[in-house]
């Protein structure tokens, strides 16, 4: 466990005082903040921390330590979240796979994603994308699901890990199609990158973030992504609902959340402060630049209860016939 201040009591800049008065749901005005994320350092939740957090530290007056507290997937992170005092000066990145995917798991945390926490703001989010290497014979969707259909051995796909959307994605796509597509789990997007490369499977279901330096270089091919609407970035790519699977379509999110009885006064502030943050165009750019998408209009706290909700509605029933088990190795978002 490593903590990395981020900013130490810069000056603040005349036009932001009125932005960086007390808050009230703070323990004590100029306090540091931890912040802490689930995983390890450079995956999608650390990512989004430390663009963040410089931002958000400056608006309230606080330092913030990114502090990472990796395992189980995820939820070891959650779980020390969760057991915080709602003081205002313990706050979490809350993820796809840990807040909304391993819950649901046979061998579920001991935690509930939506009553032992303060859900605060969306942050930002992240298409899957299916991706095969640049020399694979698969040119299209159509060549990938006519191989993964016609073939005696199927497709292996990489994901990475056990529950994560991604995985839930192949698996609904396999459902849905008849398609034979046999499940190699990793620990993290750039573990399955590097044996993708190294024609160790036939493709894999990552998230945009992470895998788009690869699709930007040309070293990778994208097939398809869960995207809404096509994604700018990868033109000629179609999403999975253009294609015919349209229950596909959805997108890992990361966001801002406390533990349990966080103060309304600290939400609402913390809210306010975060939907500004990622409406500025330089974050905006920091964080395309990565793959990752902040919501078209600010969303409140009760928004983003209510997607970590809708997600657990949605993924429940596949993750519960399928009878999915945690990593307890852990997983990086």
């Amino acid at each position: 466990m490593r903590r990395r201040p981020l900013l130490l009591g810069l000056p603040l800049l005349p036009g932001l005082a009125a932005a960086q008065a007390p808050d009230p749901g703070s323990r004590q005005a100029g306090a540091p903040i931890k912040l802490i994320v689930p995983f390890t350092q450079g995956g999608t939740a650390d990512t989004v921390a430390r663009i963040v957090a410089p931002a958000l530290a400056n608006a309230l007056g606080q330092p913030i330590l990114v502090e990472n507290r990796p395992g189980s997937g995820g939820t070891q992170g959650a779980m020390t979240l969760a057991q915080a005092p709602p003081d205002g000066l313990t706050l979490g990145i809350s993820t796809t796979t840990a807040f909304g995917t391993a819950p649901l798991m046979v061998d579920a945390p001991d935690y509930h994603a939506e009553r032992d926490f303060t859900h605060v703001a969306m942050i930002a989010e992240t298409p899957s994308v299916l991706v095969v290497r640049a020399d694979s014979r698969f040119r299209s969707f159509a060549d990938y699901m006519r191989a993964a259909g016609s073939w005696v051995r199927g497709l292996t796909y990489g994901s990475p890990g056990i529950g994560t959307l991604q995985h839930l994605q192949a698996e609904s796509l396999a459902q849905a199609s008849g398609a034979r597509l046999t499940h190699v789990p990793y620990r993290g997007t750039q573990a399955v990158l590097r044996d993708l490369q190294a024609n160790a499977m036939d493709s894999a279901f990552l998230p945009l973030a992470g895998t788009a330096p690869k699709l930007q270089s040309g070293e990778l091919r994208a097939l398809a992504v869960s995207s809404a609407e096509p994604v700018p970035a990868l033109p000629g790519v179609p999403t999975f609902a253009a294609v015919g699977y349209p229950a596909l379509t959805a997108a890992a999110w990361s966001g801002l959340s406390g533990p349990r009885g966080l103060s309304p006064a600290r939400v609402a502030r913390l809210n306010a402060e975060v939907n500004r943050i990622i409406a500025d165009p330089a974050i905006v750019r920091r964080l395309a630049e990565v793959g990752l998408t902040p919501p078209t209009t600010p969303m409140d706290a009760a928004g983003y209860q209510a997607l970590i909700a809708r997600f657990g509605i949605a993924w429940g029933p596949m993750v519960k016939a399928a009878g999915l088990r945690g990593d307890a190795g852990g997983r990086a978002e």
